[in-house]
């Protein structure tokens, strides 16, 4: 449709800039672009409509405003990928986000065997454990490998089924607990970026280098006990954190820092 439209006709109420503006949202949303192409540049955009590289570039900006593109440096603006976006202090499931937010969740179990200590140790888990390796997908599009160690004290607690449709990817793993009665209450989250290795880039259809988002929790019940902790690796298009923000009063911000160092600053909602 867009094409076919060479020079928006612009109410005198409305901005030249909204025109293309809306035009282009429309072309988006009816799925001429699909999410990540990338749209005619600014200079083709200023010439098929007549319009001046301010109006243009206004409209572009606007666009990039409401999430729906991005541009790219030295490349220039791509329709935005759907992302996965995780808010402080809530506490959902990675299935639970997603189906929250219009998209399906999946996953293929990758590997399941007894734990590493030295290696679960470095992700707090101080008993024998069990490592679940998970393909979690997004619209049936693999953005991020959920590595779960799993106290074997809490795997006993699942019964034969609940584990078996674990393993077979048919349940998720805040599913199989909660069957069971096990109730995560609270999730301690650090948040990170590295490079992709060659095995996880092959597995998220990336290119190399590829930058990660890292999402490294510890999930625990109420009285404390430790239920998982699990490393995530998010192909970084698809993830999107949101933090919600309070200014302290400069008197109060030496007490709240110092406890803060003790402890995670942030307690959020968990992936599984």
């Amino acid at each position: 449709m867009l094409d076919a439209m060479r020079r928006p006709d612009s109410p005198d109420t409305q901005p030249r800039y909204r025109v293309l503006a809306d035009l282009l949202r429309q072309e988006i949303v009816g799925g001429t672009y699909a999410p990540g192409a990338q749209l005619p540049t600014e200079a083709e955009l200023s010439t098929k409509f007549g319009m001046s590289r301010g109006t243009v570039v206004k409209a572009i900006d606007t666009l990039v405003g409401e999430g729906l593109v991005t541009k790219r440096q030295g490349s220039g603006s791509f329709v935005s990928m759907p992302t996965l976006h995780r808010r402080s202090s809530r506490l959902m499931s990675y299935t639970e986000t997603l189906n929250a937010q219009g998209h399906s969740a999946g996953q293929k179990v990758l590997s399941y065997g007894s734990a590493d200590v030295g290696e679960a140790r470095a992700f707090g888990v101080h008993e024998p454990a069990m490592l679940l390796a998970r393909l979690r997908y997004f619209d049936h599009v693999p953005v991020t490998i959920h590595r779960s160690f799993i106290p074997c004290d809490v795997v006993a607690r699942l019964s034969a089924e609940n584990l078996g449709q674990l393993l077979k990817g048919e349940a998720s793993l805040y599913a199989a607990f909660e069957a069971e009665g096990i109730t995560i209450h609270r999730g301690a989250e650090h948040v990170s970026a590295r490079l992709a290795t060659a095995e996880q880039a092959e597995a998220l259809h990336l290119q190399l280098p590829a930058a990660l988002m890292v999402v490294i929790r510890q999930s625990s019940d109420q009285e404390g006990r430790l239920i998982e902790a699990t490393e995530a690796v998010y192909h970084a298009d698809y993830y999107t954190y949101n933090l919600d923000l309070f200014r302290i009063e400069t008197h109060e911000a030496p007490h709240r820092l110092q406890i803060a160092r003790g402890r995670p600053i942030n307690h959020i909602q968990q992936e599984n």
